[in-house]
């Protein structure tokens, strides 16, 4: 059942949807998207730059208290892996869909 399941993912999923040829909208209703896209990813920057000062505040306290589990560096790690799909989210998309 699953090797089935999985045959028929596989098939659905390599299906050719057709030429796609993407576009941005046309008029206001384009530039107010643009701006909200752009808004969102200023957003994102700031969390994600806020996010590695906080582990790096982290990894600087376990240094000097020397304790801690080792917490902070798997958060930073995951911070730094966040930040650079943030910054290659655009080329992530278009190699995935174009």
């Amino acid at each position: 059942m699953i090797t089935t399941l999985a045959a028929s993912t596989t098939t659905f999923l390599a299906q050719n949807i057709g030429d796609v040829s993407p576009q941005a909208p046309d008029g206001r209703t384009g530039e107010k998207i643009l701006t909200l896209l752009s808004w969102l990813m200023w957003g994102c920057i700031i969390a994600a730059v806020a996010g590695i000062m906080i582990c790096g505040a982290m990894l600087a306290y376990e240094k000097i208290s020397g304790g801690g589990q080792g917490g902070a560096t798997g958060k930073l790690v995951g911070g730094l892996f966040g930040s650079i799909v943030i910054g290659g989210a655009a080329g992530l998309v278009n190699m995935l869909v174009l």
